[in-house]
């Protein structure tokens, strides 16, 4: 069987004639690790890895490139953040991948997905007793349905929900970017101040 190569392998197979510095070297193999990031933290998040899988994924990385690519599998996750995704299932990567300097964005998530799974739940009890009321009145049957997108609360509720992810997002991306420790402002239940009508997040 052939064996793999690398790209720093085909790189310098090609390059036999010049000499590589060790920092050449060293860039070349961390932009090898971190090209891996997207397609690791992608496997967990179509299910196709668990948390642990991937973190194992992330463990094999030298140590060398392993902050590095901490950081990257962190922006990557909150790329994908959204009021629409189940943030409690995402919460426990975030919290292992975490380190000090990150806990107060992990804090905050961890409420805002809390409070997520309290309004899914407000509606779930809330669209049981409109559908009480309907059967009372004898509208009963399959075809009946009460959509959460008529309820102005509802609507309300994931305005706020949106814009304090975002702002979250903003501020910890900054922060990885940065290496700042600071933590995420805004209360929890409060829209950031300037913020007016709701942002598209279907795009």
């Amino acid at each position: 069987m052939a064996e793999i190569k690398s790209t720093l392998d085909i790189v310098l197979e090609k390059t036999k004639h010049l000499v590589l510095t060790p920092q050449e070297r060293q860039a070349m193999e961390r932009k090898e690790h971190l090209e891996r990031v997207p397609g690791m933290v992608q496997r967990f998040l179509d299910g196709a890895w668990s948390l642990e899988q991937m973190l194992e994924a992330w463990k094999n990385i030298p140590e060398t490139y392993r902050e590095d690519a901490r950081k990257s599998m962190l922006q990557k996750l909150l790329d994908f953040l959204s009021e629409k995704k189940s943030l409690g299932a995402l919460v426990p990567a975030f919290q292992a991948l975490g380190s000090t300097t990150d806990l107060p964005y992990v804090d905050r998530l961890s409420q805002l997905a809390m409070k997520n799974k309290e309004a899914d739940d407000s509606w779930e009890a809330r669209q049981n007793r409109l559908l009480a009321r309907l059967a009372e009145k004898g509208i009963r049957g399959d075809a009946v349905h009460v959509t959460p997108a008529l309820d102005p609360q509802w609507n309300e509720s994931l305005d706020t929900m949106a814009h304090q992810i975002e702002t979250l997002k903003i501020q910890w991306l900054a922060a990885l970017t940065e290496n700042v420790s600071s933590a995420p402002s805004g209360p929890i239940g409060a829209r950031p101040v300037g913020s007016e009508g709701r942002k598209n997040t279907d795009e």
